[in-house]
């Protein structure tokens, strides 16, 4: 039998639930014999699963799979989806491991936004029309989800540079690749590692044939190119997410390195 793999699964949709303005929980928490899925058009609440805990938010999609604790506490009145749903019957708990996070918050949110307004028109219909549609929506949630979490999985693969022998340098190569898409400055960054910027970049350079600005350069252009061809974000938008200050900066950028414009790569996805 092949291993399950999460974007290739049909869920099948137990029951849908919508509250309006839910502003408490009746339990703070539960344990489901099936997944579960709590999908949040707006309002806050701290959650954990596991050994994962946060604050999930407007937008953000938190997957409970059966046997898991759900705990929860209420900060502000949410508007929620709640939906349970099965998979197939083999791939039940063999998924759960599978879940880089079981908070995830989809990129495209258009499109979110369009799938809970259906849910909610569709909210007190039990037709066999209707549930049909319920579910074929609920599978499309999970497409975005997993979108998000290929992303993820995607950026934990792509490697380091090869260690060097140079510790210090293996430590600065290990804080960019975890901060790249964050804005920082390379002074702050040298500074930290008590090195002048240029004696920072002649070791960076050393250790691993690449000038660390080029390092943090090449780790934004890949991500900007991916949310260009999987995602309708606006410029503006993929630079907050990729450590740019605009998109007229980010443009300019990706132009020099790439040989063509944001746009005229975006078009890339139609081919």
């Amino acid at each position: 039998m092949n291993s399950p793999t999460l974007w290739n699964q049909t869920l099948h949709l137990v029951s849908h639930a919508y509250f309006e303005r839910k502003e408490k929980f009746e339990v703070n928490e539960d344990r489901y014999s099936n997944w579960v899925l709590f999908a949040l058009e707006s309002g806050k609440f701290y959650y954990r699963i596991g050994e994962e805990r946060g604050e999930a938010e407007a937008g953000d999609l938190i997957f409970c799979p059966p046997g898991f604790t759900f705990e929860r506490e209420m900060v502000s009145p949410l508007a929620l989806h709640y939906i349970g749903f099965e998979i197939a019957r083999e791939h039940q708990t063999t998924l759960a491991p599978l879940l880089p996070t079981f908070l995830t918050r989809p990129m495209d949110n258009k499109r979110l936004v369009s799938d809970f307004a259906y849910l909610r028109k569709l909210h007190f219909s039990t037709d066999e029309r209707s549930l049909l549609r319920k579910q074929m929506i609920l599978n499309d949630v999970w497409q975005l989800a997993c979108e998000v979490w290929d992303r993820d999985l995607l950026h934990d693969e792509m490697p380091l540079p090869a260690d060097s022998d140079d510790a210090l340098m293996n430590r600065a190569a290990e804080w960019i690749y975890k901060n790249a898409y964050t804005p920082f400055s390379m002074r702050g960054l040298s500074d930290s590692l008590s090195l002048s910027p240029v004696q920072f970049t002649r070791r960076f350079r050393k250790s691993f044939r690449i000038a660390p600005s080029d390092f943090v350069r090449s780790l934004r252009i890949s991500k900007i190119a991916e949310l260009l061809l999987d995602t309708d974000m606006t410029l503006d938008q993929i630079a907050t997410c990729c450590g740019y200050e605009n998109g007229l900066y980010l443009s300019r950028v990706f132009s020099k390195n790439m040989g063509m414009s944001p746009s005229k790569y975006r078009e890339l996805r139609w081919l």
